[in-house]
């Protein structure tokens, strides 16, 4: 027997004086509204209800225990409210992740915004270049980037992310410009170590994305660096736009190898799809969506 679901039955009996009308109220048959008093009267070990066939009436010991039950139900009542209202409050600790360089196309600038609007946050951010099992590691929320395997997570778009291949004018000029992602082989890569697979680059090739395998001149753990060698012309680079973006926009870097570009990345947030959300979880995911993360598509003829 479900003590409160009878608790409740049995009081709603009382306050509509009938057992049909109680079953009409709480949308059962008036046999499982009867048989819940009845189990209730039972577990303990009393009468309730003086039954007849034109009248109801409540026993002594009935209308003792129809105070202590309303007693329950309301305390359950108020506390149920009371965790509502603590629900939409958006305060607490949150754990989010994403990939290196993650807070550089543009999404510090958001979190910073929400956090100055919900003080009462408190962030903790994980930024590493490996999978996180976000039940496992406890982590609310992650930044990923291109499409998503089908999972038990929920993922939902902020933005796109574009990889260009570029070289600065003065190492074309010296060095000849590769027509293919196979030249590569040729030329003075620069790497970004921080990547799972730094020297193989992925290009559209015959219009199915393939590895090409490069040769590295210099690699560093920071994407930003590699993009700044290349705009000293010290060889080609294959970068998000976020880090070329300044480069570009003055010259420093130029576009190669267009046609085997591949299409803008996704940017999404990804969250548990079972996981009960809290309501500063559920401020920031929305936040993220609508703000979005900033246009890094360069605009100037490069």
């Amino acid at each position: 027997m479900d003590l409160l679901k009878a608790m409740q039955t049995f009081r709603m009996v009382v306050e509509q004086q009938s057992f049909s009308a109680a079953a009409r109220e709480l949308n059962l048959v008036t046999s499982a509204v009867s048989r819940q008093v009845n189990d209730l009267e039972e577990h303990f070990g009393c009468k309730l209800l003086q039954r007849t066939t034109r009248s109801m009436t409540l026993t002594e010991e009935g209308r003792e225990y129809l105070t202590g039950f309303s007693d329950i139900l309301d305390r359950l009542s108020d506390l149920q409210d009371d965790m509502t209202e603590r629900q939409k409050i958006v305060a607490g600790q949150l754990r989010i992740t994403s990939p290196s360089h993650s807070a550089a196309f543009g999404l510090q600038p958001v979190v910073s915004t929400f956090i100055q609007q919900h003080p009462q946050v408190k962030l903790s951010w994980l930024i590493v270049n490996r999978f996180v099992n976000l039940v496992e590691e406890g982590v609310d929320l992650a930044i990923r980037v291109g499409e998503l395997p089908d999972s038990g997570l929920v993922a939902r778009q902020i933005g796109t992310m574009q990889v260009y291949c570029v070289a600065h004018p003065d190492y074309l000029h010296k060095h000849g410009e590769p027509e293919s992602p196979q030249q590569l082989t040729n030329h003075q890569c620069i790497l970004d170590s921080s990547n799972r697979q730094p020297g193989r680059w992925r290009f559209q090739l015959n219009n199915t994305p393939r590895y090409v395998s490069v040769n590295s001149s210099l690699d560093t753990s920071s994407g930003q660096l590699a993009a700044d060698f290349a705009a000293d012309g010290l060889g080609i680079a294959l970068l998000p736009d976020f880090m070329l973006r300044e480069h570009m926009l003055a010259g420093r870097l130029v576009r190669i190898l267009r046609d085997y570009e591949l299409p803008a990345a996704k940017v999404s947030v990804v969250y548990p799809a079972n996981r009960v959300m809290k309501a500063s979880l559920r401020a920031l995911i929305d936040f993220l969506v609508e703000t979005g993360l900033p246009d890094n598509r360069i605009t100037k003829t490069d």
